[in-house]
C-alpha cells in the first residue's frame, strides 16, 4: 500500500514539473538555479530540466535517508525556528520575515517499514522550492528530487 502511495505520489509530482517545463521552456543559456539546493556528491540523472522559469533534477545518493533528511533541515532552518529531526515531528510549518519577504517551510516526514518519505517546500517571493526524499526499505540509494521554480 505503502510503495503504490509513494510510486503515485512521485509519477505524480514528476509528471507536473515535466508539464510545466515543457510549457514553459524559454531559450538562452542554461540557468544552474539547483547548484544551491543540491546534496553534496549525490548524482545527478538525466531527468530534468535547467530552463527557468522551473528547473528540476533527480539526484541519487548512498547515504542514508536520516543523513539527506539533516542536510536539509539544516539548510531550512536558517529561514526560521527550529525544525525537529524524526521520528520527534512528522509535519511543520515554519515562518519566517516580515511581509512582503515572508519565507514559508513546509516540511512532511513519514517512516513507513516500505519506505521513507520526506519532503519541504519553501516558498519565498516569486520563488518555490520543492525538494522530496525517497528511500524503499530494500533500496540501496536515496532519491532527491530537487525542484525551483521562479514564477
Amino acid at each position: 500500500m505503502f510503495a503504490r502511495a509513494v510510486k503515485a505520489l512521485s509519477l505524480a509530482c514528476l509528471l507536473a514539473i515535466v508539464v510545466f517545463a515543457v510549457k514553459n521552456v524559454q531559450s538562452g543559456a542554461p540557468f544552474d538555479l539547483l547548484k544551491e539546493w543540491a546534496y553534496p556528491k549525490a548524482k545527478q540523472g538525466k531527468e530534468g530540466t535547467n530552463q527557468p522559469p522551473l528547473v528540476w533534477a533527480r539526484f541519487t545518493t548512498t547515504d542514508a535517508f536520516e543523513k539527506v533528511w539533516e542536510f536539509y533541515i539544516k539548510k531550512v532552518t536558517p529561514l526560521g525556528g527550529q525544525l525537529a529531526t524524526p521520528p520527534k515531528v512528522k509535519s511543520g510549518t515554519v515562518y519566517s520575515g516580515e511581509p512582503p519577504d515572508v519565507t514559508i517551510c513546509a516540511y512532511f516526514y513519514d517512516d513507513n517499514p516500505m519506505g521513507k518519505l520526506g519532503t519541504f517546500v519553501i516558498r519565498k517571493p516569486k520563488t518555490t522550492i520543492s525538494v522530496t526524499i525517497l528511500r524503499r526499505e530494500k533500496a540501496k540509494e536515496t532519491t532527491i528530487l530537487v525542484a525551483v521554480d521562479q514564477r
